[in-house]
């Protein structure tokens, strides 16, 4: 399995280097911090794409559905119908090492993908204590 997060900025090499603090795994990926200079990231996502196999599958994360980013990745992929390639849009923390930590060697299917998805899905974490919780003797 092969792996690029392609992102506007640094967030690209920030989702690395967490995925290495967590897991060790940080140089699985294959990152591109797209307009950080004047640099054209075109030849890096060809090169990406280039070289994956036909027996080997792998990932695209993205920042952003419909960001330039991820526009140019899907362009550059489109025309060559790999099927062995998924391309990934707004892009977490949690879905890129939810992905990374499958078991080895597991084909990817878009239900796998789908699945690990909707686990991943940001969420808003309650602060506040339920009113029937709320009382002066709680820490009493």
């Amino acid at each position: 399995m092969k792996y690029l997060v392609a992102t506007h900025g640094k967030l690209a090499s920030g989702f690395r280097s967490s995925i290495d603090i967590l897991t060790g795994k940080g140089a699985n990926l294959t990152t591109i911090d797209a307009y950080v200079d004047d640099s054209d990231y075109t030849e890096k996502i060809q090169a990406f794409i280039a070289s994956v196999a036909d027996d080997e599958q792998a990932l695209i994360f993205t920042d952003l559905f419909g960001g330039s980013v991820n526009q140019k990745v899907v362009t550059q992929l489109v025309p060559l119908e790999k099927d062995n390639i998924f391309v990934i849009s707004n892009s977490n923390l949690a879905i890129i090492l939810s992905l990374m930590m499958l078991p080895e060697g597991m084909k990817l299917t878009p239900t796998i993908i789908n699945n690990t998805i909707a686990e991943c899905q940001v969420q808003l974490v309650e602060t506040s204590l339920p009113e029937d919780e709320q009382d002066d003797d709680f820490f009493a």
